[in-house]
């Protein structure tokens, strides 16, 4: 007997209880304690007697018990009823093809997707209209299901599921999902365009379908921690991505920032002393959410380092600054490590890839692990993490660490230096104030300011050398246009200061009229480093991911090792070349 009619029958036997039933029985449910409540609540006011005015309290306190557990109950079942419809859906629609052994294009595929910001796009849309557009992008996913012979059920406001062939998935592989650029043709008004986060899971057997549906799930959360408006497709064994060509919306709202204060609260709670760590060759950003995050965690009485490497420039005089300020603050990773427990919290900043930090070795000593990071994820991440807080809407890793320590239950009160470490990496990260800023970004650099920030110290310190001078100037006399609108220079000579030399010139040269984007590739230890900025109109991060490296929508970078500036010249402009063909 087919397993769907078992199904069927067992259902009908009362024996698999839909999640539609804990739905309506859960109103029931809030109906009747609220009626109990009230009725307790007026025999309180009618009440004259003490002894009868505490047996009510008791009574509701119980009642009141009772019914969160009761609610925390059926909240449990209704998400287990839901699972395993999925895997029924999964496993009906896997039986549907013909029995017997199948080729890879017989396989099915499972696609999860997701309206990116849902509620931003709806903002500004008069009431009667949203109907409307709620409706046309039903429509376009409708259209593009029956053209692909495709299964789409919508499972919430925002949320579809679609179990598609494998021969439809390679097609959309094949053309890079062109097909949902057009979703951000839709328009009903006055709004943001419309963009889908996808995440499907293909290439395993039909025995485990519960399998695919997990991978599906990782590759959904994958493209939102990435920013959105992008496809990520994962098989046991590979990760692909396609899109990502729009920059992540800002959010209004600060749940998550909420609840990540109250988790970090949690583990400065729990641990005996705290460890943060940016990445190798610590910048503005990373340093200044370092000392921001080590003001709060002294403030619970916690003992804290902080792991520097040698970046050279400007940030190693913010380092000169903060020993005179708090001797024994900082320090290098081999030196901090003999002290790492199982009872340490480690925290990342700016960084969320374990090989990109100092001491990767802290990683595992630590008994709790937190990441807080503005770069888009990466297919590489921690294994282990107590507290992971991405956000590729944010400017910068100081913005999100100023606005964790508004909402921290405890209030935390910062030095005026530490203020003024978290506005330079502000400062530095937005260019000063002139990308991937927002309304959050000037609230943050106000209450930097409120709390004492000094703007004078942070221009001092971004002052440059004579040397640093005439080495950008170089990389700029050698600068070239391609495609009407990536610079690209580079030299191999080696100076202390290239890594900064690069980053001002990779600045400078956005002020090129029609450049869009700029690649300044800088000696480094055995390889090329590549320095990329972008006006907002490219996803360098997209670019330097296919070198290996990473960053942000606006700012990225890579370190190519074993690699010469023609060689890793050549592969940036194979990639620029593919970039234009997309686009095409």
């Amino acid at each position: 007997m087919p397993k769907s009619m078992q199904v069927q029958r067992k259902r009908k036997r009362g024996v698999c209880v839909e999640s539609s039933f804990y739905r309506k029985y859960k109103q029931r449910f809030f109906v009747g304690m609220g009626l109990l409540l009230a009725i307790i609540c007026v025999a309180l006011a009618a009440s004259s007697r003490l002894s009868d005015t505490l047996l009510l309290a008791v009574f509701g306190f119980l009642l009141t018990a009772m019914a969160m557990s009761g609610l925390a109950y059926i909240d449990k079942k209704e998400a287990e009823a839901r699972e395993r419809e999925l895997r029924e859906e999964i496993a009906g629609a896997v039986e549907k093809v013909p029995a017997g052994p199948r080729s890879s294009g017989q396989q099915l595929a499972l696609a999860l997707l997701q309206v990116d910001d849902y509620d931003e796009v709806f903002q500004g849309i008069p009431d009667e209209k949203r109907p409307l557009l709620v409706a046309a992008v039903d429509k376009f996913l409708r259209d593009w299901a029956s053209a692909g012979n495709v299964y789409l059920r919508k499972d919430g406001r925002d949320r579809y599921l679609a179990l598609l062939p494998a021969e439809t998935l390679a097609n959309l592989e094949e053309s890079g999902f062109s097909v949902f650029e057009q979703l951000k043709q839709v328009r009903v008004g006055d709004h943001l365009p419309v963009t889908m986060s996808i995440g499907i899971g293909k290439d395993v057997g039909e025995k485990d379908p519960a399998w695919l549906g997990q991978l599906a799930h990782q590759a959904v959360e994958l493209a939102l921690a990435r920013g959105g408006d992008q496809i990520v497709v994962k098989s046991p064994d590979h990760t692909w991505f396609y899109g990502g060509r729009s920059e992540a919306v800002g959010k209004r709202n600060q749940v998550r920032a909420r609840i990540a204060a109250t988790e970090l609260n949690r583990l400065f709670k729990l641990c005996n002393s705290v460890v943060i760590m940016g990445h190798t060759r610590i910048d503005f950003d990373a340093f200044g959410a370092a000392v921001g995050l080590a003001e709060a965690a002294r403030r619970y009485g916690k003992e804290v380092r902080i792991v520097i490497d040698h970046p050279g420039g400007a940030v190693e005089r913010l380092f000169d600054v903060i020993r005179q300020k708090s001797p024994g603050l900082l320090g290098e990773g081999r030196e901090i490590e003999e002290k790492v427990s199982s009872q340490t919290l480690l925290l990342l900043v700016d960084v969320h890839r374990s090989k990109m930090v100092p001491q990767p070795t802290l990683v595992n000593r630590a008994g709790y692990v937190g990441v807080i990071d503005h770069h888009r994820r990466g297919e590489e991440f921690l294994e282990r993490t107590n507290l992971s807080y991405i956000d590729p809407a944010a400017s910068s890793t100081c913005e999100m660490v100023a606005e964790l320590l508004r909402y921290f239950p405890e209030e935390i009160p910062l030095t005026p230096l530490a203020a003024t470490a978290l506005l330079a990496g502000l400062v530095v990260d937005t260019k000063k104030f002139t990308f991937a800023t927002t309304a959050r970004t000037f609230r943050a650099a106000a209450l930097l300011r409120d709390a004492g920030a000094r703007p004078g110290l942070i221009r001092d310190l971004f002052t440059d050398s004579l040397e640093v001078m005439r080495y950008r100037a170089e990389l700029l006399q050698r600068a070239a246009v391609v495609h009407g609108k990536y610079a690209i220079t580079g030299s191999e000579a080696e100076f202390p200061g290239a890594q900064v030399a690069a980053s001002r010139a990779a600045d400078t040269l956005l002020e090129v009229e029609d450049v869009a984007a700029s690649f300044v590739f800088y000696p480094i230890d055995g390889g090329v480093g590549i320095s990329a900025r972008s006006n907002g109109s490219v996803n360098v991060h997209r670019i330097m991911e296919k070198m290996g490296g990473g960053g942000h929508f606006t700012v990225a970078g890579a370190k190519l090792q074993g690699t010469g500036l023609a060689a890793a010249r050549a592969r940036l402009l194979e990639i620029l070349e593919g970039e234009q063909e997309e686009e095409q």
